[in-house]
């Protein structure tokens, strides 16, 4: 059965590469390419292990590109922006909505959890000797931010460091050109140039590949997923979809119209197939490419404001995976067991899932160290973590596309504050 599942995802393929030589448009392909997969899944469940190859690959290759990637673009953006001071409002503005993204995410989790009363009268029962990725003390959280091994950092795709090291890079490139001496950083601006230009154009090859990979994984997704041993966690599952759709949609939408003054349907056709990608692949990382892309080449959102708020938002912020998510685990649990929260309580839970956010890495299993951040702060059980595990990667696909949607409606926000949003490109 794998080998047929395998023959027929292959002629699948040839009929998506055969669309794309006709000139059918990307984001109508990489959407049939989502419903095939989900298809192959149902008709070859749990026979999926070869065509999950293809989808592997891909997210692969985006993993590859991401730390030159934002290298690259970050140590550009930051020099690009010419002094010191306009570095400091673009990242005030940045880390600002982001965070109001996670507050607001949190606040929908918390009402939905409420509202439905997720947990009471359940039967559940926590896993005895269950373990959990251990989280680190609050200051070795902060340490880790910083670099203390570039190429280490880089090898092993560490983010948050990589991007700050990058942007400290460029601030001695602005302080060298504010001192008149710039014509030193000269050459290695003009290496870094190079670079960026011929990492953007890797990057379209493997954006290009995206309709294949969204069928694969969906695919596996699909066949791997036991409906049986999701029941008793089946609403959590349904309110994180509802979330997801919510904050998405209704709230990025109220945001882009309030602090950009665009369209968010505008946004929404040009951006779905960005989501689509953050939800196969399950990556805010893996997704910081396409996101870059399509920000500045279809929503008219600046090169520098593209690069600096899509890579940021890939692990500060996070409305779902650091804000609803935990916030409905915490619910549960608080029900489950009977325990009674104050409206004071409740407040910290959002306060402290904001905390936990602006640390937050955007790679697969990111819910699990800030769902666990949160319970350890709160004084929670970490074992219920473990016990909802079963439902965690299909979750996990609504979570990533709306906390990829926060970070690329927050570049439109900040490009527009900032001048930097061409309205012609976006309303085009």
């Amino acid at each position: 059965m794998k080998i047929i599942a395998l023959l027929v995802s292959l002629v699948l393929f040839g009929i998506l590469m055969y669309m794309a030589k006709k000139k059918v448009n990307f984001g109508t392909r990489t959407i049939l390419a989502a419903i095939l997969g989900i298809m192959v899944g149902f008709a070859f469940k749990g026979n999926t292990e070869y065509v999950k190859i293809f989808g592997s690959i891909y997210a692969n290759l985006l993993f590859a590109i991401v730390i030159p990637l934002l290298f690259t673009s970050i140590v550009s953006t930051v020099v690009s922006l010419e002094s010191i001071e306009k570095m400091k409002s673009i990242g005030a503005k940045t880390v600002g909505i982001l965070s109001l993204h996670n507050v607001l995410g949190s606040i929908i989790g918390l009402v939905l959890g409420v509202m439905f009363k997720i947990g009471q009268g359940s039967s559940l029962t926590l896993s005895q000797g269950s373990k959990v990725k251990e989280v680190p003390a609050f200051t070795d959280t902060i340490v880790g931010f910083f670099p203390d091994n570039v190429i280490g950092n880089a090898a092993d795709a560490k983010v948050v460091p990589t991007i700050i090291f990058a942007v400290l890079l460029g601030l001695a490139i602005l302080q060298l050109q504010e001192r008149g001496q710039g014509e030193k950083a000269e050459p290695f601006l003009k290496f870094i140039d190079s670079a960026a230009a011929v990492i953007f154009r890797f990057t379209g090859m493997i954006i290009d590949f995206t309709p294949y990979a969204v069928l694969a994984l969906m695919a596996n997704a699909v066949s791997r997923t036991d409906i049986k041993s999701m029941m008793p966690l089946i609403v959590v599952l349904i309110l994180t979809y509802v979330a997801s759709i919510f904050h998405s949609y209704i709230t990025t939408g109220v945001l882009l119209t309030l602090f950009a003054k665009v369209s968010p349907i505008k946004f929404f056709k040009k951006y779905w197939p960005v989501q689509l990608i953050g939800f196969t692949t399950q990556s805010s990382v893996g997704t910081i490419p396409a996101n870059t892309e399509t920000l500045r080449d279809k929503l008219g959102v600046s090169e520098k404001i593209a690069t600096f708020v899509a890579s940021t938002g890939s692990s500060v912020g996070m409305p779902a995976c650091a804000g609803f998510w935990p916030v409905l685990s915490a619910i549960l649990t608080i029900n489950v067991m009977g325990i009674h929260y104050s409206v004071g309580q409740y407040v910290m839970l959002v306060l402290v899932a904001l905390a936990v956010s602006l640390g937050t890495v955007g790679v697969p299993g990111t819910a699990t160290i800030t769902t666990t951040a949160v319970f350890a702060t709160m004084g929670l059980p970490v074992e219920m973590v473990v016990l909802m595990s079963p439902i965690s990667m299909l979750a996990d696909m609504g979570r990533t596309a709306t906390n990829v949607t926060a970070a690329g409606s927050s570049a439109v926000i900040v490009a527009a504050s900032e001048g930097e949003l061409d309205r012609e490109v976006f309303n085009s």
